[in-house]
């Protein structure tokens, strides 16, 4: 009997620790595995496509190059586990713990991660496109050169995160928390701004005043005395203007100033 088969035997007769288990390279298309523990496993190259791996333990894991396009790992635990480059597009990963875990190069194009927990995790040069991280907890991450175009970032924290180079491009970041976060060279157009961010606003500034020191020193109020928008359209700066208007440019259509 294949490793496979006989997985899915003895889980149907209720057994559900799986640690350590080889698979690498199993076929198990939208197999029902939930509440099973996979803890340092060697699952590389597996197609998962589909399955049900919600509340399921991949503590230390090897994911590498898995296909787990369409999985439901709601509330999943997926500490340390390896996912770098697998595909994880439009997977359901709500709630799930991802913490320290390696996701260089993996694809998750249209997956649904709110309120997951992924601080620390290395998602640098992945694909984020159309994500939802709504509310999830991503301080710390490395998310460099990150694909984040149109992904919902909002109310998420990115407190102390990696985003240089970082594609954001109509991503919506309202309320989002970007404190201590890096975003040196990041695509912000058309973005739904968090108003509220310094290092948000002071990233536009900066990316537009180019060489231009004093229109640099503008930039640099806002991340020295904690300040965004309210600050900005109040003070009493002969640049304050261009400012204001630099920011209004950028930002979506959809983008809601205060009056």
């Amino acid at each position: 009997m294949d490793t496979e088969n006989q997985l899915l035997q003895q889980y149907s007769q209720n057994q559900r620790n799986f640690s350590g288990i080889n698979l690498q390279g199993a076929t198990l298309i939208a197999e029902r595995l939930q509440d099973a523990n996979f803890s340092h496993a060697d699952l590389s190259n597996t197609l998962l496509f589909g399955s049900n791996l919600s509340q399921t333990l991949f503590l230390n894991t090897n994911l590498s190059g898995a296909i787990l396009v369409a999985t439901n790992l709601t509330d999943a635990i997926l500490i340390e586990a390896n996912l770098i480059n697998a595909n994880l597009s439009g997977a359901k990963l709500i709630g799930a713990q991802v913490i320290a875990a390696k996701l260089t190069g993996i694809t998750i194009v249209g997956a649904n991660l709110s309120n997951a927990n992924l601080i620390n995790a290395d998602l640098s040069q992945t694909n984020l496109y159309k994500a939802n991280l709504s509310w999830s907890e991503l301080s710390l991450t490395n998310l460099s050169e990150a694909n984040l175009s149109e992904a919902d970032l909002s109310h998420a924290r990115l407190v102390g995160a990696n985003l240089t180079g970082a594609n954001l491009s109509q991503a919506n970041l309202q309320d989002a928390n970007f404190s201590g976060a890096n975003l040196s060279g990041a695509n912000l157009n058309d973005t739904i701004l968090n108003l509220n961010s310094p290092e948000l606003l002071a990233e536009i500034l900066q990316q537009a005043a180019g060489d231009d020191t004093e229109k640099q020193n503008l930039a640099e109020l806002l991340l020295m005395y904690r300040q965004g928008w309210d600050y900005l359209v109040t003070l009493n700066h002969p640049l304050a203007e261009w400012g204001i208007e630099t920011i209004k440019t950028i930002a979506s259509s959809e983008q809601k100033f205060p009056e």
